[in-house]
């Protein structure tokens, strides 16, 4: 059946317009669903690109779809010199629902890779389960079509990488010294979240670290 990807584009584009940009009464936080959106794309900065995985969709075929989305996000030439506004979107038009399930398996599967190349990545379609960060009981990651982003890691995203040794590791690795220096613009919330991580992961950390663990 043939694929009608101006449509699919065109939900995308609605979806981004009228969501993804917008605050949500269960989101759990003011502010837009994804805060970082709206600026980007006033930059120029969000980049979408369509990956047709015919009939035949796999899990090892979208995990090499994600993996070719980190390689084309890092070889990009972006009109913006903020690297923390960039996102790129690749969008699956054709993958059919019954195969929804592989997506979240090889976003899973793919996420540490991507992690250890300082790119976050996460998956969105119809049926998405996955929980708002403030709110599991909000399944913030539904789109009316199956599509992944790519981003660079950024602070917020304790908020995902805390919970696993390898993954914080790389998030303190890049972030770690801006919550030593205790500079201003670092929330309270995320600052619980590194601590707890840190003593968690690193249980020699200093006394400082346990107490605001605790």
């Amino acid at each position: 059946m043939a694929v009608d990807v101006r449509k699919a584009l065109d939900s995308v584009e609605e979806w981004l317009n009228s969501y993804i940009t917008r605050p949500h009464e269960q989101l759990g936080r003011s502010g837009a669903v994804c805060p970082f959106v709206a600026p980007a794309r006033r930059v120029d900065a969000v980049e979408t690109t369509v990956r047709l995985v015919g009939p035949a969709a796999s899990l090892p075929l979208l995990k090499e779809v994600i993996r070719c989305g980190l390689d084309e996000f890092e070889q990009r030439g972006w009109r913006t010199s903020n690297p923390a506004l960039r996102s790129l979107l690749i969008v699956l038009p054709d993958l059919p629902p019954e195969t929804f399930g592989l997506l979240d398996e090889a976003h899973a599967q793919v996420k540490t890779e991507s992690v250890e190349r300082g790119l976050m990545i996460g998956q969105f379609h119809p049926d998405c389960d996955e929980p708002a960060a403030r709110n599991p009981a909000f399944k913030v990651s539904r789109a009316p079509v199956p599509l992944v982003a790519v981003r660079a890691m950024a602070v917020h995203d304790i908020l995902f990488l805390g919970e696993r040794a390898d993954w914080f590791a790389q998030y303190d690795r890049r972030f770690g010294e801006r919550y030593r220096s205790r500079p201003a613009g670092i929330g309270p919330l995320l600052t619980t979240l590194y601590h707890k991580a840190l003593t968690l992961h690193a249980p020699g950390g200093t006394p400082d670290d346990r107490r605001a663990a605790g």
